[in-house]
């Protein structure tokens, strides 16, 4: 009778060859150990995304041009670090940095309205063209007892600073971040 026996078996679950040596406790330390890298490791579209999300972080606080991601240094540097990895095209990254800023300002939205207390100062000035501009600024108590600050926005009129486009940039400004009069 000739008995032929099993070297190695194929784990399911992680698509891995285990050896198997006519007991299981070779094959289990091997699969333990296989399923511990596993959860040590990110899942590719979880490391993906924090590579994405770090490259958006570098455009936004190192004020870095979108074509950061067709620079040689860079691609080479993202090869290095993470081999499989696909750079985003620089309208991607565009876009990434704008859902960034759109989720961000909805935060601070969310902030503002939740504020215990709300004060608006208003800056005018007048360009060397002599276009005219109100920048709205918000100074907010939130329920933590912190003062914030954070520029609501700034709006440009072609004409002089007039008492009426005055009050309707500041409605204006006011409605966009749910601030009521």
């Amino acid at each position: 009778m000739l008995v032929q026996r099993l070297s190695e078996v194929k784990c399911l679950l992680f698509s891995k060859e285990l050896s198997y040596t006519n007991n299981t406790t070779c094959m289990l330390r091997q699969y333990r150990a296989l399923n511990e890298n596993e959860r040590a490791q990110p899942a590719p579209s979880t490391r993906k995304h924090a590579v994405d999300q770090a490259s958006v972080a570098m455009v936004v606080k190192d004020s870095q041009p979108f074509t950061l991601v067709e620079d040689q240094g860079f691609r080479s540097l993202l090869d290095l670090l993470e081999p499989t990895y696909i750079i985003p095209t620089r309208q991607a990254l565009k876009a990434m940095v704008e859902e960034r800023f759109h989720a961000e300002m909805q935060k601070a939205k969310e902030e503002v309205q939740k504020a215990k207390a709300c004060s608006l100062t208003a800056d005018m000035w007048t360009s060397m063209d002599m276009e005219a501009y109100l920048g709205v600024t918000c100074h907010f108590i939130t329920e933590e007892d912190t003062l914030n600050t954070i520029l609501l926005g700034v709006e440009h009129f072609p004409q002089s600073h007039t008492a009426e486009n005055l009050a309707q940039a500041k409605t204006k400004i006011m409605a966009e971040w749910g601030i009521k009069d």
